[in-house]
């Protein structure tokens, strides 16, 4: 059976249970695939060839946002690009009817890559290749460092994920995502119902545990007790996914507590931010933290764990930094193992809170530095400058005619 044939039967016709039973040999079928087929040859005119960009695009999670960005940010400079729109895990979905010369840039983690290269054909995709890749934890999985080699350079959206490719063979570049401050000015503020709102957002499918709600939870009580001037908003999608985790998280939540899990249009997820007084993320690892870098864009501060990716764009000047302690990984979804991550400072984190509270002032200096943290770091000018000499080369030449 041919690869596109096994992809079109995984989507079809294959129900549920039988997806599950069957995705770890179908994926390592794929993988053995692919890197059996090796690479082209090496085109010498990197500069002179067009950018390709693939991703996710119509996804409602981290991994299609960057690609969306990154698409915003190539047209921001100037330079229109191709995309691809793929399907995740094995379901490639796009398919190359010859040889395509190009700069690809695969705004993909590298099972979703395997599953693009296998149904694109990986010896159609001709030219430089980059991987967009985040993985949140000190060392990526062994087979994605073995999947490395599929690319000619890794893009990681901060130093700290940039360190969990560490030895492997094609070089790291950290290449952050772009923001444009022009998104988030005049947001109309969600209407809330008490004197001072905090808001923490993710999803069950990113691991809650890693996330760490509870944190939240357990600062905001500790700072304000059951005060009914206080509100947390918890914002979730994919609960339904999860039930028991959800049920777990709202026998925690208090009269003070309010867990909305939907999936929103974002337009309605930047109002909730901006009608907030404060962004927590109490977080135990993030391979970049663009839910903060939004806060920071939309002038809510942010109270986060000083760990992990968002320390490339936030520091003391700008946000309520939270002190940790290293901890074993304990991830009852099983999506992370192994290694270490953080543990927030919860009586920190809601000193912090009370500071907020206490002084708007202190709010109002923190809500400015972070715009101007945002326009200074995570412009689309500031993105180009981290891209490889070969991709600035192609947009230049595409601005130019």
């Amino acid at each position: 059976m041919s690869v596109r044939a096994l992809q079109g039967l995984w989507r079809r016709a294959l129900p549920e249970p039988l997806r599950r039973l069957a995705g770890p040999a179908v994926r390592q079928g794929l993988r053995t695939y692919v890197h059996a087929a090796g690479r082209p040859a090496p085109l010498d005119n990197a500069g002179a060839l067009p950018i390709r960009l693939v991703g996710l695009f119509d996804g409602a999670h981290g991994i299609a946002a960057s690609a969306r960005l990154a698409r915003r940010a190539f047209e921001a400079v100037g330079a229109p690009v191709e995309t691809v729109s793929v399907g995740a895990g094995l379901d490639g979905g796009a398919r190359l009817d010859r040889p395509t010369p190009g700069l690809w840039i695969f705004h993909l983690n590298a099972p979703e890559l395997v599953g693009a290269l296998a149904s694109l054909g990986p010896r159609r995709v001709l030219g430089r290749r980059y991987g967009y890749w985040a993985w949140e934890l000190p060392r990526a999985p062994a087979d994605w460092l073995a999947d490395a080699r599929l690319v000619d350079e890794i893009w990681a959206p901060s130093r700290y994920t940039a360190g969990a490719f560490e030895g492997v063979r094609p070089p790291v570049r950290v290449v952050p995502h772009p923001l444009f401050l022009e998104d988030y000015e005049g947001v109309a503020p969600a209407p809330r119902a008490a004197a001072f709102q905090a808001v923490t957002l993710f999803d069950f499918n990113s691991s809650a545990a890693r996330k760490n709600p509870e944190g939240a939870i357990a600062a905001f009580r500790r700072a304000f007790g059951e005060d009914p001037a206080c509100e947390l908003v918890i914002k979730t999608q994919n609960g339904g996914a999860h039930p028991a985790a959800l049920a777990a998280l709202r026998r925690l939540a208090g009269p003070t507590v309010r867990i909305v899990d939907a999936v929103w249009p974002y337009a309605q997820v930047k109002r909730l931010i901006a009608g907030a007084d404060v962004l927590i993320s109490l977080h135990r690892a993030e391979g970049f933290g663009l839910t903060m870098a939004e806060a920071m864009a939309l002038g809510t501060p942010a109270l986060a764990t000083a760990a992990t990716g968002n320390l490339d764009f936030m520091d003391e000047s700008c946000g309520l930094m939270v002190p940790w302690t290293p901890t074993p990984v304990a991830d009852p979804q099983g999506i992370y193992r192994g290694q270490a991550w953080a543990e927030p400072d919860i009586e920190a984190a809601a000193e912090g809170l009370r500071r907020l509270r206490a002084d708007p002032a202190l709010g109002a200096r923190l809500a400015e530095a972070g715009r101007r943290r945002v326009a200074e770091r995570l412009s689309p000018a500031a993105w180009l400058a981290t891209l490889p000499a070969e991709v600035q080369a192609a947009v230049k030449a595409a601005a130019a005619g």
